[in-house]
Formats: structure tokens, C-alpha cells, sequence
């Protein structure tokens, strides 16, 4: 397994998979998390801030679209202090490299149809395969149209944007395999796929898991109703797979079970039609004793 990742300590990664796998909001009051934190930050900050670095310097127009609103910075700013002790210039730049979550702004705008926030400004340096311009004036029923099996999430939509983006902080986690251990995978500049990940296992004679990265988003929502804006905050933790399965015994049985229960669907979009059988196989077979 290559090193040069910044991986997440197993210990530390969330653990949010569950079967049968449903694509479904997943809220929880931050309050009652587990880790009740807006913001993460441990001791890979440097790392992170590293890799938004070389993303902003070569891929700026990519990274950061749209117009940030001045006072919203300052409350993410604020926030951000008030939690970790850490003060950042109230600057889209500075949060970009300071903080190791991306951002998301959005304005509430009555007079549109749905739920009506909008995304106005995207700070993502690592998108998990999607183009944050893809993403720029969309409200929550527009970003995910193209989401496999999305039928919960668009009927919870006004409901999941009153609560999280008007009222409390919310949390919940989305994960996902992915070849590459890289943080940021834009669909542009990605560089290592699926097929790729095959060629390599068959090169060896190796299985494709060991391979495999589990990744996790830790979303969270900072709602500030009094400037009609909200904040969503993507945290993206990355650790080996075969790693992560170690932690405890269940895991590798459990992973199983949601590979298994994905749709056709689920798995198309998530680029693994061609890898889902082999993955069964390997998973199947996995023992750490």
C-alpha cells in the first residue's frame, strides 16, 4: 500500500456503513453526535493545508467558483476560532489552507421554486469525482439529480434544508471505495481509476482490495438564518481499506453486506460495475486471524 497518502488513522475514521446500503440523508442534531464538532482538526492541518495549497496554485479556476460573501467568511471565521482556538483571517484563501474541511455557501432565496438555498460560492479542494462549477446557483433538489437511488434523499429535500441549513447544526457521513488515496479527486485531474487499480492487482497477482481506500465525508451545516446564508462543511478522511477492516472483527462481514445490497444503480454511479464481483470475492475470503 502506497505511503505517501495523508490517511486518517484507522482508530479515528468514522465507521458509517450499514446494510442494506441506502442512499438516505443520515441527519444527526450535532449535539447528539458523537463528536459533537462543526470543525475537525487534528494534527495531518499541515498536510492538509499542503495538498488545498498545490490544488488553489494549479487548479484555482477548478477549486473555488463563484463569489464568497464577506460576511459569511467572518462567521465561519468566528466559528472556527470559537471551537479550536484558532484564528483565521476572515478570507476565502485563508479558511481554504487553515481549516481542513471544504466550504460550501449557500443564500436563501424565497423567491425561487424548491428548497430554495442556492450555492453562491464553493471552496472544494477535494471533491470525491465531482466538478464543484458543476454544482454553482444549484439548490438541494438540483445537486442531487444525478445521485443513483436518490427517491429518499429529493422527498426529504425541503425538510432536510429547513432543519440543517435554517435551524441547527447538523452531521452525517457519507463513504464510499475509491483506488486512490489522494484527498482531493476532482474528475479532472484524478489519476489513478478503477481500471487502473485492475491492471495493477493483475500485473502482481495480488487482490484489488489491497488496493483499496475507504473514504469518509464528514458533512456538517452551520445555518445562519439571521444573514439568510448557510455554511456546509465537507471533512474528507481517508485511511487503506484492509486497515480499516482490522479495527474490529465485524467489519469486513459488514462491508460485505453493503457491497452486496447496492443497487446496479448505486454501483454504476459510483464508477464499480467492473470491480463490485471481484471485491465480493476478495471480501469473501478475507481473514484476519
Amino acid at each position: 500500500m502506497a505511503t505517501e497518502h495523508t490517511c486518517t488513522p484507522v482508530a479515528a475514521m468514522p465507521w458509517p456503513v450499514s446494510s442494506p446500503f441506502r442512499m438516505r440523508p443520515g441527519l444527526t442534531r450535532l449535539e447528539a453526535a458523537q463528536t459533537p464538532t462543526l470543525f475537525l482538526r487534528d494534527g495531518l492541518a499541515p498536510a492538509y493545508a499542503a495538498q488545498k495549497q498545490a490544488v488553489l496554485r494549479g487548479h484555482r479556476e477548478i477549486a473555488q467558483v463563484g463569489e464568497a460573501d464577506p460576511t459569511v467568511l467572518a462567521a465561519i471565521a468566528e466559528a472556527y476560532a470559537a471551537q479550536t482556538g484558532v484564528r483565521l483571517a476572515p478570507e476565502a484563501d485563508a479558511l481554504a489552507l487553515g481549516m481542513q474541511e471544504d466550504f460550501v455557501i449557500l443564500h436563501d432565496e424565497p423567491g425561487q421554486a424548491g428548497p430554495d438555498l442556492c450555492t453562491r460560492f464553493l471552496s472544494v479542494c477535494f471533491p470525491s469525482n465531482w466538478a464543484p462549477v458543476e454544482k454553482l446557483g444549484l439548490d438541494f433538489t438540483a445537486i442531487h439529480v444525478p445521485v443513483a437511488d436518490n427517491v429518499l434523499l429529493q422527498a426529504g429535500a425541503r425538510g432536510i434544508v429547513h432543519l440543517a441549513f435554517r435551524q441547527a447544526p447538523m452531521l452525517r457521513h457519507v463513504w464510499l471505495l475509491t483506488p486512490s488515496g489522494d484527498l482531493a479527486q476532482h474528475p479532472q485531474t484524478r489519476r489513478l481509476r478503477w481500471d487502473d487499480a485492475l491492471r495493477q492487482a493483475d500485473a502482481r497477482g495480488g487482490d484489488l482490495i489491497d488496493q483499496v481506500f475507504f473514504r469518509v465525508e464528514r458533512h456538517t451545516t452551520l445555518p445562519l438564518p439571521q444573514y439568510q446564508r448557510a455554511v456546509f462543511l465537507i471533512r474528507v478522511m481517508v485511511a487503506p481499506l484492509t486497515e480499516t477492516l482490522r479495527v474490529t472483527p465485524d467489519r469486513a462481514s459488514e462491508m460485505l453486506a453493503a457491497l452486496e445490497s447496492m443497487s446496479e444503480a448505486v454501483v454504476a454511479y459510483r464508477g464499480m460495475t467492473a470491480v463490485r464481483s471481484r471485491l465480493l470475492a476478495e471480501l469473501a475470503r478475507l481473514s484476519f486471524a
